[in-house]
Formats: C-alpha cells, sequence, structure tokens
C-alpha cells in the first residue's frame, strides 16, 4: 500500500497550527528583508548623484517614506534597513523554532505510531515481517521524515523570500522583474530532470537500505552459528549485493546534487552579467535604478536556486518518509480485530474440542481435544513441528483453529475479550527476552508493581536469593539478553515477570530446553509450587517434565499417554 498524497501534506495535515504560524513568521520576515532591499535605492541614487527628479522609480520610494512619515535621509534610511533586517532574524528564528518543535513531534510521532500498529496487529503478520526491515522504520526512517521536514521547510522560506522579492522588484520595475521572471522559469524547468533523477536515487537507497537493515539483523542474532559454521563469507556476499545497490545509488544521489549546485552558480551569473550589459547599453538604464534591478534580480533568482537546491534535498529524504508511511499504512491494515467480548476469570478449564489448524496445506493439529485444568500441570511433548507452540498460540488467542472450539471455562475463544484474557495469562518463552537494564525494569516491562510486589515474584520464581546477593539489588544488571548471569538465573527473571501480574494461567514454552538437566528440574520445582493458584501449560520433551506434570499429552500419537493419566 502506498501514501496517495503529496508527502508534504502529511506535514500540514499532522500539524496545521504550527505550519500556519511558521508561514505567518516567514511571510513577515520575507517583508522585512524586501523592505530593507527596497530602502537600498535613494542610497545608490546618491551615490550617484540622483535626485528623485532626475528618476522614475526615486519619486515612489520617497513617497513610500513619507507615506511611513520617515524623512528619507541617509541616517534615516540606514536605520530602517538595520531595523528591517534585524526584525527578518528575528522572525526567521521564531518560524525555524516551530520547525524545531515540529520536527522532534514528527520523529517521535512516527516511531510511537509504527510501534503502537505493530504491537496491535495480528500475530501472524507480525511474525510474518522481517525483524531488520520494521527496526529500520523505527530508527532510520522515522529520523530521516524529521530531516525530510526541515528541508520542505526550507523550500517555503526561500520561496516566501523569492516572493518578497519579485513584488518588491515590481514595484520598481515590473517589465524587468517580469522578464527575470521568465528566466527563472528557465531556470527551474533546466533543472527538473536533476530533481527527478534524485528523487529516484533516493528511492533505491530506501529499499536497498531497507533489505541491508533486515540482513544486518540476522547476521548479529545468528553471529555465533555463522562463525561456527564458517559460513561468514557466504553471508556477506548477500549483504554485498545489496550494498551494492546501496553504493550505486546514494552515487547517483550525490552526483545529481552536485549537478545542481555546480551548475546553478555560473549559470546564474552569466545570465546576470548579461541581462546588466543588455540593460545599460540597449535600454540605457540609469546606474542607481540598473544596480538596484541587478541586486533584485540577483536575490529572486539566488532565493529560486536555493529553493531548488532544498527541494531536490526534500525529494532525496522524501523517500524514507513515504517507505515509512507505507508501512504505517500496512501495519494498520492488519490491526487485530476488535473484540469487546464476555470477560472470564479463569476457575476450571482450558479445552480444545476437535480442533484442527493448518499452515497452508500442512495441517498441524486434526481433531485435538484436550483439558488445561486449574490447579494442575499440564504437559505438551512430542516432535518438532507435531504442534506444541501452535496449541499454546491457540490458547493465547494468537491464531483461531480452522474447525473445532477453544474455550475458558466453557466459553468459546471467539466470544472472549482478548484483552482481558491476556491479562491472566504469565508466559515465558524459549528465546531469552531480557532488556539490557536493570533486574526491576526487565521484570516490570513498562507496567506499574512495587518492589515489594517484585520481591515477591522473585522468591516464586526461586530468584530472590541470587538477586539479593547482587550488589545493586533490583537495580543489578543481567547484561544484554541476560548474557551476565547465568541460564537458570534468566529463566527464573522471565518466571519472574509472568508471575508477577498473579495469572490465572501461566505457558512455559520450551522454558527450560536449554538448561541442564539438574537446572532444568530445579526450574520445574519452582514451578510446581506455583499450580495451586493458576493453570500451568508446559511445552517441552525434557524427560523431567514427567515427573512433574499432571497430565501429558503426547502430540503426533493418536491419544494422550495413558500411563501418565491425562485428563
Amino acid at each position: 500500500m502506498t501514501f496517495a498524497a503529496p508527502s508534504w501534506f502529511y506535514f500540514v495535515r499532522q500539524f496545521p497550527r504550527h505550519t500556519i504560524t511558521m508561514l505567518f513568521f516567514l511571510t513577515l520576515s520575507g517583508v522585512m528583508e524586501s523592505l530593507g532591499a527596497v530602502s537600498v535605492l535613494p542610497l545608490l541614487g546618491g551615490l550617484f548623484g540622483q535626485s528623485a527628479a532626475s528618476s522614475s522609480v526615486l519619486p515612489r520610494v520617497h513617497e513610500l517614506f513619507l507615506m511611513a512619515g520617515v524623512t528619507p535621509s541617509l541616517g534615516n534610511i540606514l536605520i530602517i534597513i538595520c531595523a528591517a533586517m534585524t526584525a527578518k532574524g528575528v522572525l526567521t528564528f521564531l518560524a525555524y523554532q516551530q520547525v524545531g518543535y515540529v520536527e522532534a513531534e514528527v520523529t517521535t510521532r512516527l516511531r510511537s505510531e509504527l510501534l503502537d500498529k505493530l504491537l496491535r496487529a495480528k500475530w501472524s503478520y507480525f511474525t510474518s515481517q522481517p525483524t531488520g526491515r520494521l527496526s529500520f522504520g523505527l530508527s532510520m526512517e522515522a529520523t530521516q521524515a524529521g530531516i525530510a521536514l526541515r528541508c520542505f521547510c526550507q523550500v517555503l522560506s526561500q520561496l516566501i523570500q523569492a516572493l518578497s522579492y519579485l513584488v518588491a522588484g515590481l514595484f520598481i520595475s515590473w517589465s524587468i522583474m517580469l522578464a527575470g521572471l521568465a528566466l527563472g522559469g528557465m531556470f527551474f524547468a533546466l533543472f527538473r530532470g536533476l530533481i527527478r533523477y534524485v528523487r529516484k536515487a533516493g528511492s533505491r537507497q530506501a529499499e536497498a537500505l531497507n533489505a541491508m537493515s533486515a540482513f544486518f539483523t540476522d547476521a548479529l542474532a545468528g553471529a555465533k552459528p555463522l562463525k561456527v559454521m564458517a559460513a561468514e563469507e557466504r553471508f556477506l556476499d548477500c549483504i554485498r549485493a545489496q550494498a551494492e545497490r546501496f553504493k550505486i545509488a546514494a552515487r547517483q544521489q550525490v552526483k545529481g546534487t552536485a549537478m545542481l549546485i555546480t551548475i546553478q552558480e555560473p549559470l546564474l551569473t552569466v545570465m546576470l552579467a548579461c541581462g546588466l550589459y543588455w540593460s545599460r547599453q540597449v535600454l540605457k538604464m540609469d546606474e542607481a535604478l540598473l544596480l538596484t534591478m541587478a541586486f533584485f534580480f540577483h536575490r529572486l533568482m539566488s532565493r529560486l536556486s536555493a529553493t531548488q537546491q532544498n527541494y531536490q534535498q526534500y525529494a532525496s529524504q522524501e523517500a524514507m518518509l513515504l517507505s515509512l508511511l507505507a508501512k504505517i499504512a500496512e501495519v494498520g491494515d492488519q490491526a487485530q480485530e476488535a473484540n469487546a467480548g464476555v470477560h472470564v476469570t479463569l476457575r476450571d478449564c482450558i479445552a480444545f474440542d476437535n480442533v484442527h489448524f493448518a499452515y497452508g496445506e500442512n495441517e498441524v493439529l486434526r481433531g485435538l481435544t484436550l483439558r488445561v485444568p486449574f490447579g494442575a500441570i499440564t504437559a505438551l511433548s512430542g516432535p518438532s513441528g507435531s504442534g506444541k507452540t501452535t496449541i499454546t498460540d491457540l490458547v493465547a488467542g494468537l491464531a483461531r483453529p480452522a474447525a473445532g472450539v477453544v474455550s475458558v471455562d466453557g466459553v468459546p475463544m471467539q466470544a472472549l475479550d482478548l484483552k482481558a484474557w491476556r491479562e491472566q495469562i504469565g508466559y515465558v518463552p524459549q528465546e531469552v527476552f531480557l532488556f539490557n537494564d536493570t533486574i526491576r525494569n526487565n521484570i516490570l516491562i513498562g507496567r506499574e508493581f512495587s518492589d515489594k510486589d517484585i520481591w515477591r515474584a522473585l522468591e516464586l520464581a526461586g530468584a530472590k536469593d541470587f538477586v539479593a546477593e547482587t550488589s545493586l539489588g533490583l537495580d543489578s544488571m543481567p547484561g544484554e539478553q541476560g548474557r551476565a548471569i547465568s541460564g537458570g538465573q534468566r529463566q527464573r527473571l522471565m518466571i519472574a515477570r509472568a508471575v508477577i501480574a498473579n495469572p490465572r494461567l501461566l505457558i512455559l514454552d520450551e522454558a527450560t530446553s536449554g538448561l541442564d538437566q539438574e537446572t532444568a528440574e530445579e526450574i520445574l520445582a519452582t514451578v510446581g509450587k506455583l499450580k495451586q493458584g493458576m493453570a500451568v501449560l508446559l511445552v517441552s520433551h525434557q524427560e523431567c517434565v514427567r515427573r512433574t506434570a499432571d497430565s501429558i499429552y503426547e502430540l503426533g500419537r493418536p491419544a494422550p499417554c495413558p500411563c501418565e493419566g491425562a485428563v
């Protein structure tokens, strides 16, 4: 999905008040600059010994001064010029103060909007997206969107100043300024191709950077197996291919930008020189008017040139903004359906009745019937691909069965308020999910609980002693992904995070698979103490699970294992 409206419309739509305020200050700034420029004409007339009677323009300028109640003396003119330029500086500062606010707000808002929609998206969509592509949108693309806004505001600033010079120049000599405007139009048309060239290069850069970011994320996550299997070079070849695409696009962008900058200035100088010569030799224009018009013409054309250069910079950044807006729209279309259903507090069991589920043509569950009773540990065992994790996804409402019913205390899952149901679930995944932050923040993950609640959860998870022994206690750092502590300690912290909210259901999805047998048995013994106040759904293929679970369902077999007394 693409963003149909012009990209700059996003800024205007999201921040109308700040856009209007910015335009107001920029317009006043342009008026002040033009006023100062017009005031130069009497000075030039005096330098060339001209009186108001000997010039067709000076009388009109003098009349303006007199209408304002100012005598057009040297001192007064200099005061007006200095005051106009000072006012222009203050107004420009106020305008760009609005720009700075909106730039920061745009970057933050886009990040928040994308993250919010990602976390509300369907689980099937979320799992199908490359992590690097999403993280690139949250980081680089959001930042570049703010820079694009700044470039767009610079375009407006230069354009407003150009218009103010045009109006002032028309007051002095409309025929010359219209001729200059025609040349300016030709000037713009001449370089339009370079702007399109840079925009296309920016789009190719955005595509290559998205692809590279996905590869970089995968490389960091899989650095160990890549090194162990000596596959670094082959993996790097994939990254180099995307890097080559980016390099070519970056060179094209730099080339287009450099051509615009290097060609415009000498061409502008040649045009100005030819105009001066023609005006003096053919039109016999007086020196004061000639120099004034040359000044106005140069300022007008330089502002138009700067407008085009800034617009080219905006065009190069626009691809990042469009890519991010497209991602936000795409993710928004994948939002989880709102469900204002029944609130059920788990007291009896979670039931699967004749449940079928398939990934495409691969049928994973066929007529599954099982019970996960409250106050007991139910284990799922079976070979890889037999549907263990699929069952946990169905229990959490992340997936829906193709046929059959999943229910909580007799209420079908599709009739539940999913948010309220998930608030009753504590989840411990196989993958380590610890931030490079304090133990306190790793357990809270943004939720509000007291330190007393945290210590209680640590005690339930069997982690209180090792946390208390650290020098900083709850403020100690477990390191990125918990690398500063042992595997068993990592799992205990994740269990503490899962139980702090007093869940009615605790899911452990292969949470002990990476631990040695002794540590795994200690973790399972801890879990065994928790079952009195919740249902526990344990996914594991380890033998020690059989000594802990109240019921074991062997997936991939026609029925639960009878020797374990499956419910």
